[in-house]
């Protein structure tokens, strides 16, 4: 013990004084978290948290007595799943008579391919923190969250199914969103239409004003869209200049106007033209944008098939002259309805004179 305490003392006469380690001691009363919030465990809410399927990584509090899970529109956790059933399980909080703590109860709703807890089919079951079931083929954890427990798979959950540099849903969380609000119109009875967007001849940017400008720009580009949908309108990037949304209770003409929208602000907008902060008077250019557009059920019923006619509408405003929306309306002679960009007063005075 006298050798290990002469050890440190000669090498902390050895540490020169000014160097790196710079890392400020804790006093004994100091409570051992980064930030000293947080002194122990706060209060325990009950979540389930999908480690398998479309909703991965959510957590989900059963803040109810009863919640339902299943592929119907009224199951209070709704699953796009085939080999779930439409009202498959249930949760269900009640008293423990002996202690008077909550006790969560899951029961099998008579589901065609059962429950599956910690790999045993069971139609009725305690539920314990950490415990794991199948409901089709989505893994559920239960668990008994904190605070700083619920923002950790938040952050998550977020960090999975949103795109990094643009903040809007990836690909396949898109697909996912689609395949859920293409159920609930067909059920609805509701319109609605999807949009498929590229960014004309972006590599000219990258080659223009290099990649870190290239990459702003997308990042601005996402920004734009957003704000040219309606609150509850849901966009994507696809990937690379690439980009897609669906809008809900919306037929053709609300599109076409929507799309337009989104087509003019992209074509006024002032782009970064350099990496921002890298000088004082930042110089900004124009990109343009080409849109094709589908709607449910006018073109298909199914998703993906709206998917894939709004990327031909798109190809056809590529092949078109670009810079416009083009609408995938099928007709006797597979015609394409589009919709050019408005000239400027400006331009019309000028092929007038």
């Amino acid at each position: 013990m006298l050798r290990q305490t002469s050890l440190q003392s000669m090498r902390q006469a050895r540490m020169p004084k000014n160097s790196d380690d710079t890392s400020l001691p804790k006093s004994l009363d100091e409570i051992g978290t980064f930030s000293g919030q947080f002194p122990r465990r706060g209060e325990l809410r009950p979540a389930l948290v999908f480690l398998r399927g479309e909703l991965l990584a959510v957590p989900i509090p059963l803040d109810r007595a009863k919640v339902t899970l299943g592929r119907a529109l009224d199951a209070d956790i709704r699953i796009n799943d085939s080999r779930a059933s439409r009202l498959h399980a249930r949760i269900t909080t009640e008293r423990d008579e002996t202690t008077g703590e909550p006790r969560y109860l899951l029961t099998d709703l008579g589901s065609t391919n059962g429950t599956i807890l910690n790999g045993e089919r069971v139609d009725r079951a305690v539920l314990e923190d950490g415990d794991k079931f199948e409901v089709g083929d989505q893994l559920i954890r239960f668990e008994m969250l904190d605070e700083i427990d619920r923002e950790f798979q938040q952050q998550i959950h977020r960090l999975l199914v949103h795109d990094e540099l643009t903040g809007l849903l990836t690909s396949k969380s898109f697909f996912s969103e689609l395949r859920r609000e293409a159920a609930r119109a067909e059920a609805e009875k509701m319109p609605f239409c999807v949009f498929m967007m590229d960014i004309d001849h972006f590599k000219e940017v990258n080659d223009t004003y290099g990649h870190l400008a290239g990459s702003e720009t997308l990042e601005e580009v996402g920004a734009v869209i957003k704000q040219s949908l309606r609150a509850g309108d849901v966009a994507a990037r696809f990937g690379g200049e690439e980009f897609a949304a669906f809008l809900l209770d919306a037929d053709y003409p609300q599109a076409l106007i929507a799309a337009e929208r989104v087509r003019s602000a992209i074509e006024q907008h002032e782009f970064p033209a350099a990496r921002r902060g890298s000088s004082k008077q930042q110089p900004t250019h124009h990109i343009k944008i080409s849109i094709g557009v589908a709607a449910y059920p006018e073109d298909a019923r199914d998703p993906i098939q709206l998917i894939e006619l709004a990327d031909s509408a798109l190809y056809r405003a590529k092949r078109n002259g670009r810079n416009q929306v083009c609408a995938y309306r099928p007709t006797a002679n597979n015609e394409v309805v589009r919709l050019r960009p408005r000239k400027s007063m400006e331009k019309k005075e000028e092929e007038s004179v």
